[in-house]
């Protein structure tokens, strides 16, 4: 996902262990002892005194209790006091996104991704031609002369349609198939590879997980400030992925107890934005990795697509 402004940066690092001590004693009203007057020159007229200030003499000063010259370990900043698993992920997309109408150039039908509709991230194309089959691709940048980041060819009529993603490290490129919705089945179903690190050797695996597109018409679909009803992204895996992420599933729970980790719905009262789509939980953490990511989003506009064909 696009990488975000970390919140915790801070231009100035927290007091140190011991300024906080100090600042902890003032607070009890325990203050140290003064600092002794030192001896008054001979040769300096005494100055007189008023009721309101007790030295008006701008050169006079005082001396501190000496303290050992010890070298201190300059204090930590935020990012670096937080615990690995506090800190924000790497992200392809935003944690909400759009779709809105650009442009259309012949039987191509162009549209631009993004938080907002002056700053497009990706394009994407929408090409239905002369036969049934169709075909979608997100481009990996905001103009449609940007390689493909993901593509999907289906006929709309069909049970299974398969999504083309970038090919994992050292593996051979591979569609992954998505399961249309039937009537006994009312989802679009996928399993895709996640990153899994393996505490023992440090090492990032990948290990599959099972998903569902469902349709719903819950709160969180009407946060969206969409249509009532739309359509989840359901997590089936139970196990929390390691690193312990603070926001990793927390997303609303579906019907039967499993993470939504996504929502998705049509836009409404607007001639430009189409659609919108969010991350939620475990998916907003960032830690199912950008291959997820991509294809979260990529069958959610199969689904926007297919509903805008069927009215």
């Amino acid at each position: 996902m696009a990488n975000r402004n970390n919140i915790f940066d801070d231009a100035e690092p927290p007091p140190s262990y011991e300024e906080a001590i100090i600042g902890s004693s003032r607070n009890n009203n325990q203050r140290p002892p003064p600092p002794p007057t030192p001896p008054r020159s001979p040769r300096s007229p005494r100055s007189p005194r008023s009721p309101n200030n007790h030295d008006q003499n701008p050169d006079r000063k005082t001396s501190s209790p000496s303290t050992p010259t010890t070298p201190r370990t300059p204090a930590q900043t935020f990012q670096q006091i937080l615990p690995q698993s506090q800190q924000i992920v790497n992200r392809q997309f935003p944690p909400a996104i759009n779709l809105y109408r650009d442009a259309f150039t012949g039987r191509a039908s162009i549209f631009s991704l993004g938080e907002h509709q002056s700053s497009p991230l990706y394009a994407v194309t929408a090409w239905s031609g002369w036969s049934a089959h169709a075909t979608l691709v997100l481009h990996n940048g905001p103009s449609a002369d940007h390689p493909p980041l993901a593509n999907v060819a289906y006929d709309p009529l069909a049970r299974t349609l398969n999504v083309h993603l970038p090919p994992l490290p050292g593996r051979p490129a591979a569609p992954v198939a998505v399961q249309a919705p039937t009537p006994m089945k009312p989802r679009f179903a996928f399993s895709v590879e996640i990153p899994w690190p393996d505490p023992g050797s440090g090492v990032t695996i990948y290990r599959k997980e099972s998903y569902e597109w469902r349709r719903s018409s819950s709160m969180a679909i009407g946060g969206l400030g969409g249509r009532s009803q739309g359509w989840k992204l359901v997590r089936l895996a139970n196990e929390l992925p390691p690193g312990g992420i603070t926001v990793a599933g927390g997303g609303p729970p579906s019907g039967d107890g499993h993470e939504v980790v996504a929502i998705c719905a049509q836009a409404v009262m607007s001639m430009t934005k189409l659609w919108k789509f969010a991350f939620t939980g475990t998916g907003v953490s960032g830690a199912l990795g950008e291959r997820w990511a991509v294809m979260a989003v990529v069958t959610g506009l199969v689904i926007w697509d297919q509903e805008s064909r069927n009215g």
